[in-house]
């Protein structure tokens, strides 16, 4: 028993620095946006973690941002998209990517509830097609430069 101890101690001990990586890899996951106005109530929710947000803080893919029935959010995307969830708005920014030399990229995201009012940015310019926007059972392409949603109800 005497030999068994030490070897699962190395072993444990061994595995540390593995979830060290993985919580700094987690941590350092590349910024697509920033948070640049905030009102009321709003909420981020990242990983399993629900945050209060900042001015200033950075997003990520798969951060989903929650107002209250007083609040308000606007995000600057990599591509100078611009989105504003309105009160009561779920938005999750599901998938997205952006080459600032070639402005190629993708947006997917979805709003679960509320309103959003978005200015597209450089992406819809060059590829509209590769911009979507879900809202409940539809998907809504990019087709022009500004536009809001609004759903209103429960998220889905």
């Amino acid at each position: 028993m005497r030999f068994f101890l030490p070897a699962i101690a190395a072993a444990f001990l061994g595995l540390l620095p593995l979830a060290a990586i993985s919580a700094e890899t987690a941590e350092m996951a590349p910024s697509i946006g920033m948070v640049k106005r905030l009102s009321g109530k709003v909420l981020l929710d990242r990983g399993g973690q629900v945050l209060t947000p900042q001015t200033g803080m950075s997003l990520r893919q798969g951060d989903r941002l929650r107002t209250g029935a007083d609040g308000h959010a606007g995000v600057t995307l990599s591509d100078d998209s611009l989105l504003t969830a309105g009160p009561n708005s779920s938005l999750l920014i599901s998938s997205f990517a952006f080459d600032s030399t070639t402005h190629d990229g993708q947006l997917q995201a979805k709003l679960g509830r509320g309103s959003l009012h978005v200015v597209s940015g450089l992406i819809a310019k060059k590829a509209p097609d590769k911009v979507n926007f879900q809202a409940r059972s539809v998907v809504l392409g990019v087709r022009g430069t500004e536009f809001i949603i609004d759903i209103g109800g429960a998220d889905e």
